[in-house]
């Protein structure tokens, strides 16, 4: 399927037979061949046959090239095809040797999946390569995949069969009706009161009703179930989010404890941080602030400029800690 988007780095654009040079740096390079299931060019205009050869417009493969934007050079091509034995998408790739060690392969294939996820369903991901292969298995483990068996593969000539892992991620999908989506893109769309700041991982505001004062949530930018379903590199930061926002929360309100909690709202429970700034004698007795009966209860509702204040407070500490 021909695409066309950008990366922080990279330029994404539909591959062309003239791209046959180019693409012979990596499709001819015995290095990148090792573990591939192609066997190893030696012509450009081999390389030209094939990409001849390609159904481009195909739905159910995304099979793009890989351009470097601060040059424009072709570095690698790769994607994601549809595999409905398994309903899941398979990720590929090839890039050139020179390009390794850079993370590109892994900013890639993050963006195609939100590429895809826009216009079909994903329910997984998925891959396999050569169990001596430590690279791609970084590369996998870094989009969030796991370990789900040992299984092995033959290039297409038949002259090697490698070992090898195959790696899968499962990903949550958007529930029919959801509170937090909706809160998300009332923020996004600048319609949200309560909004404080965005950071790298979800947005921090204030709770509707403020029974204890200062009652703060974080909401996952990803609608997800558990901490588990979130790639490594996104889980980490998600955590690192929420303590900086309970940091700021302990600032902004000088509470004497902060309690959190991480749950679940909607049909698929996307959860979302609850911050509460504790004080002596906040509840009847000693506990978690679920003991009290009218926590929601409309008059801890902020007033406009009592929301305002709150906001003010939290907002400065965050750009403050962000710094």
């Amino acid at each position: 399927m021909k695409v066309n988007f950008e990366t922080e780095r990279l330029i994404i654009r539909p591959l062309v037979p003239d791209d046959a040079e180019a693409a012979f740096r990596w499709c001819g390079d015995p290095n990148v061949n090792t573990y591939m299931i192609y066997p190893l060019y030696h012509r450009a205009e081999d390389v030209r046959t094939w990409l001849e050869s390609r159904d481009a417009d195909d739905p159910d493969n995304y099979d793009e090239g890989i351009c470097l934007k601060s040059t424009g050079e072709l570095i690698g091509s790769g994607g994601m095809r549809y595999a409905p034995e398994r309903n899941a998408w398979e990720i590929g790739y090839n890039l050139r040797a020179d390009q390794w060690g850079h993370g590109y392969t892994g900013e890639y294939l993050t963006a195609l999946l939100d590429v895809i996820r826009k216009d079909r369903p994903v329910e997984a991901i998925d891959g396999i390569f050569a169990a001596e292969n430590s690279k791609s298995r970084r590369v996998m483990e870094k989009l969030g995949m796991v370990y789900i068996r040992d299984t092995s593969f033959s290039k297409l000539d038949g002259s090697q069969t490698f070992p090898a892992k195959y790696y899968r991620r499962n990903l949550p999908q958007p529930a029919e009706h959801c509170g937090v989506c909706e809160r998300i893109e009332m923020t996004r769309n600048g319609s949200n009161p309560y909004f404080v700041k965005e950071l790298e991982t979800g947005y921090v505001v204030i709770g509707d009703h403020q029974r204890f004062e200062g009652y703060t949530l974080l909401l996952c930018k990803e609608h997800a179930t558990e901490l588990s379903q979130l790639a490594p590199d996104f889980r980490t930061a998600f955590l690192r989010d929420m303590a900086m926002t309970a940091e700021a929360v302990e600032r902004a309100f000088r509470p004497n404890k902060v309690n959190y909690e991480l749950l679940g709202a909607g049909k698929g429970r996307h959860m979302h941080w609850h911050i509460f700034p504790r004080r002596n004698g906040d509840t009847p007795k000693s506990g978690p602030v679920w003991q009290v009966q009218d926590m929601n209860d409309d008059r801890y509702l902020p007033s406009a400029e009592k929301l305002e204040e709150l906001k003010s407070a939290l907002g400065k500490e965050l750009d403050l800690l962000c710094k």
